[in-house]
This record gives C-alpha cells, sequence and structure tokens, in this order.
C-alpha cells in the first residue's frame, strides 16, 4: 500500500478487525454488483469508497426520470442512458483507484456462471424472483458469498450467505422457488 492509499483508507486501518491486511484484500477484492437501482445504486458506491479494486456492475435497465429520487448513483443528465453507462464513472470518481466494469445486460445462468466464477463477493440488487434464484443457484454452485437484498415500499430484507462453509443455507431455503411461483400463481405474493 503506497502513502497515498494508507491516508485514504486511515479510518479502516485502524479498526482492529480489519487492519492493513483486510483493507489489502479489499483493494484486491472483486465485486458483482447485479442491479443498479435503489440498493444496486449505493451499494456500488460505498463498495467503491471502501476501497474494493475492481467492481462489475450489471443491469439491463435505462435510467427514468422517476428513478431518480431513491437511486443516488444516476443523474438526471442520465435519464435515457444505460444504468451502467450512468453508474460507471462515479465509483471512479469516488477513487480513481477502482476499475469499474459495466455491463448492460439481463445475464442469464450462463454468464452468472462466468461472472460469478471471477467475483469474491455478489451483491444481489435485482428486482425479480428469476434473477434471484439463477443468481443463488450459480453463487452456490461456485461456492461465492451472496449479499441478498430486497426492498419494496417501505419494506425491505437482506441475507447474507456465506457458501464458502459447508452447510450454509441459501435463498432458496427461505423463499422456496417453487412455493413462490404458486404464490404468484395465487396472487398472493405481491414482489
Amino acid at each position: 500500500m503506497n502513502d497515498q492509499q494508507l491516508l485514504r483508507y486511515s479510518r479502516h486501518i485502524l479498526l482492529e478487525e480489519i487492519g492493513i491486511e483486510g483493507q489489502q484484500r479489499l483493494l484486491d477484492a472483486r465485486a458483482l454488483v447485479i442491479g443498479l437501482g435503489g440498493l444496486g445504486s449505493p451499494a456500488a458506491l460505498y463498495l467503491a469508497a471502501s476501497g474494493v479494486g475492481h467492481l462489475t456492475l450489471c443491469d439491463d435497465d435505462t435510467v427514468d426520470f422517476s428513478n431518480l429520487q431513491r437511486q443516488i448513483i444516476h443523474r438526471t443528465s442520465s435519464v435515457g442512458q444505460t444504468k451502467v453507462a450512468s453508474a460507471q464513472a462515479a465509483p471512479h470518481d469516488i477513487n480513481p483507484e477502482v476499475e469499474c466494469v459495466g455491463l448492460p445486460i439481463r445475464a442469464d445462468e450462463g454468464q452468472l456462471n462466468e461472472l460469478i466464477a471471477q467475483a469474491d463477493v455478489v451483491l444481489d440488487c435485482s428486482d425479480n424472483f428469476a434473477t434471484r434464484y439463477a443468481i443463488n443457484r450459480t453463487c452456490l454452485r461456485r461456492r461465492k458469498p451472496l449479499v441478498s437484498g430486497a426492498a419494496v415500499q417501505f419494506h425491505g430484507q437482506i441475507a447474507v450467505y456465506d457458501f464458502r462453509r459447508s452447510g450454509s443455507p441459501c435463498y432458496n431455503c427461505l423463499f422456496p422457488e417453487d412455493l413462490q411461483a404458486a404464490e404468484q400463481a395465487d396472487g398472493i405474493c405481491h414482489g
């Protein structure tokens, strides 16, 4: 770590739980953020600020004017752009050392398999169940830690699944996929 990095991350380094070794691990880390809406936007900014060295941002949506009050990575001038094009510069503006790659796609399971294989941690900030289950299955298969978040109106949920540990529960353990489909078909689920 150079002098500028020591100064930038000094508050982390002072924390016994992080220290120089932990900060170096963050600098070397690769995070995959899927979804750049109300959860993925601040997550990407905080990951960059904390010194995560490589971010891959994945979202196939475009910025809408109604997104701006909660999706803080986007700007008024970004309306109509893809969310990844809008978001890609912000992490670099916060921390020029962060390498940021944007993928304007809705990743299918094959693409997820490749993307997750390259990540140290995956943040599921998506807004649909099909993507959530696909991300969960791939992280479980690849033994990659998964941070899964969701928010609707005033309700939210967050869970961390550490698939590096054998016997770790998964998203499907909490919300079985076939049950979810049945609830949606019955009109019970409002997700």
